[in-house]
């Protein structure tokens, strides 16, 4: 067989992204995954297989960690970050080959990524929702059984702003990287850099070479520019004593868990609704900023109109229903007519 066709199969390749081998791995990233053949090993295994000495070989592994070819295990444990991680210490790391699903962060986010067909990469996105779909169906149908019980799932919640700024003053350590969903759906011109990761989620992210690291302000910073630029916070509301990972920026045109939740008829249970707008109709001016807002056309224009002061306006329409209760009206609304209710008190 072909040396780049076994390679496209043991890593997993989708068909439609084949032809652009040359764009997402080195020839010797190639070898690496071929010589490792599915098989974890340690620096001294890779570098015998690839004629390399072992120091060599454990550099050039750390440089495919972070490119996304490797993964490490410790004990048999696979894990994220090694460098003063607490339970790793000084044991013995080997590293395990990933494929390209696990390739597909660093290449869209960081990667040559625009190099690849814009039909082309419509379509590998595409496969890559139905995969994260699949990855996470199990999940997604225990929180179906029981929302409040806790899973080992990220992006599980709508937060307010103050929910998600709260998490950021919480944690010691602060990313922000770039939003592996929007860099390869491309569907919108919002942020790009907009995902923030917090402690154990920032030392992964940072470990893998992803990201940079902010100072506390400078999250809070990041975190006030994508509500303003209209991204919904999806995290995690109570982690417990599991510590902060951090959470996303999300759009509904973009967005992994928001367009999984219609593949895995999981609305409003994945990701999480905890609100509900409620507007104050007597200060309500029927500018229409909220209906801009709104992703989920929760605000929109019957054809009506209203009089105010004297003047003619298209008036707005709330429809509770249709809100997920994320918060992006009330911190756009010039009144401050719009508050969010828990859905408790609704």
């Amino acid at each position: 067989m072909d040396k780049i066709q076994k390679f496209i199969e043991m890593f997993e390749v989708p068909p439609a992204i084949a032809p652009y081998v040359d764009l997402f791995a080195e020839p010797r990233e190639i070898d690496l995954i071929l010589a490792m053949d599915g098989r974890t090993m340690d620096p001294a295994q890779v570098g015998e297989r690839l004629g390399m000495a072992e120091d060599p070989a454990r550099i050039f592994l750390e440089r495919s960690y972070r490119r996304h070819f490797v993964h490490r295990e410790v004990d048999g444990k696979k894990v994220g970050y090694i460098f003063d991680h607490r339970e790793v210490g000084d044991r013995p790391v080997r590293y395990i080959p990933a494929r390209f699903y696990d390739r597909l962060d660093e290449l869209s986010m960081y990667g040559n990524w625009d190099q690849i067909p814009e039909e082309i990469r419509k379509e590998v996105a595409d496969w890559w929702l139905k995969d994260y779909a699949e990855k996470i169906a199990p999940v997604v149908e225990n929180i179906k059984k029981d929302p409040q019980a806790y899973q080992q799932i990220k992006q599980k919640d709508f937060l307010l702003l103050e929910q998600a700024l709260e998490q950021v003053d919480r944690a010691e350590v602060h990313a922000v990287v770039n939003c592996d969903c929007r860099s390869s759906t491309q569907g919108c011109s919002r942020m790009i850099e907009a995902c923030i990761r917090l402690d154990d989620g920032a030392r992964y992210t940072l470990d893998r070479g992803l990201g940079r690291k902010l100072t506390k302000d400078e999250c809070k910073s990041v975190v006030i520019q994508t509500d303003r630029d209209g991204l919904m916070h999806i995290g995690t509301l109570d982690d417990g004593d599991r510590g902060l990972f951090g959470f996303c920026n999300c759009c509904t045109c973009c967005c992994f868990p928001v367009r999984a939740s219609g593949l895995l008829d999981s609305d409003r249970v994945y990701p999480r609704v905890h609100y509900t707008a409620q507007r104050e109709e007597e200060s309500c001016t029927h500018c229409g900023i909220c209906i801009k807002r709104c992703q989920y056309q929760a605000f929109f224009h019957d054809g009506e109109h209203v009089t105010l002061k004297g003047k003619k306006r298209k008036k707005v329409v709330f429809d509770p229903s249709r809100c997920y209760g994320c918060g992006l009206c009330r911190t756009a609304c010039p009144k401050g007519c719009i508050t969010m209710i828990p859905l408790a008190e609704s």
